[in-house]
């Protein structure tokens, strides 16, 4: 189905909260072009079976310096929260972490339900701290996320922490490729079980490794 995204469902830069004018509607492809990736929700569905959809939580917006994977819908289930972080999996020949980036291995994880699972790292605290302490106390909220989100998108991922997303992106595959639903807690065990028997990412999709490292999913 298409979906339409309107300009009163996002949020205007700076999270200022005001009605909005043709300036803004001229002014929309600073905000999203064509191309882009975003994580929205459904606001309504019409009779003809459009969506109608809106980024106004400050928890959606566009995604970037991540890897989309995309599987059945109907092996992603509806649960009260779909944003979720996986921490440490980190392998221990891969834990020094670049100083740059900062965090301890940990990977953010968005299940939509749509069968798109967006999967990145997550945003080291340090990061959020800097950005509050270089500006006024008053400052909105939005305006912070908005600035660590430029700050993921245009600061490098190293290479410790893109093996830890390709470990996580192929034990999505991994559950995909046996029909298995696709939760935290699956993708978890798959992820762990690779870094525990020490199995290559790029030997994760071997048929032989799919069967060992979903057994746990099937217990």
């Amino acid at each position: 189905k298409e979906g339409q995204l309107p300009l009163s469902g996002v949020n205007l830069p700076g999270g200022v909260q005001r009605i909005r004018t043709s300036e803004d509607v001229l002014a929309m492809r600073n905000l999203f072009r064509e191309g882009d990736l975003l994580t929205c929700e459904v606001q309504q569905v019409q009779k003809d079976g459009n969506l109608i959809l809106h980024t106004r939580s400050l928890r959606y917006g566009k995604l970037d310096n991540g890897v989309l994977v995309t599987v059945p819908p109907s092996l992603v289930g509806r649960r009260k929260n779909h944003f979720v972080t996986l921490k440490g999996l980190t392998s221990q020949s891969n834990d020094a972490m670049d100083t740059e980036e900062g965090g301890e291995g940990d990977v953010d994880v968005y299940l939509g339900l749509n069968g798109g699972i967006w999967i990145q790292r997550t945003i080291p605290s340090e990061w959020e701290n800097a950005i509050r302490a270089d500006q006024d106390e008053r400052a909105p909220l939005a305006e912070t996320l908005q600035k660590l989100r430029h700050r993921h998108a245009t600061t490098r991922v190293s290479p410790s922490m893109r093996e830890s997303i390709a470990r996580v992106r192929n034990s999505v595959e991994c559950l995909r490729l046996v029909h298995c639903q696709i939760t935290p807690d699956s993708i978890e065990i798959v992820a762990r079980a690779s870094v525990d028997q020490g199995i290559r990412v790029a030997d994760m999709l071997l048929p032989e490794m799919v069967i060992k490292l979903t057994e746990g999913t099937r217990r």
